[in-house]
């Protein structure tokens, strides 16, 4: 399980790796698409070539 922050709940939420949608491994790191379970997408990237968030434009999923 991991903590996703997720829009619609306002607040962190946690999923298992089966609501891991699609996943890539770009320069930027390792992007994730994640469903929430109550039905929100969040892109996630993480790995070591991740920026920080700050840095990073994330568009949403469609």
């Amino acid at each position: 399980m991991f903590a996703i922050d997720c829009p619609s709940h306002g607040r962190q939420v946690l999923v298992t790796d089966r609501r891991i949608r699609s996943l890539a491994n770009t320069d930027h790191g390792i992007v994730l698409d994640v469903e929430c379970w109550c039905g929100t997408h969040v892109t996630l990237v993480t790995g070591r070539s991740a920026r920080p968030a700050a840095a990073r434009p994330l568009t949403p999923a469609a």
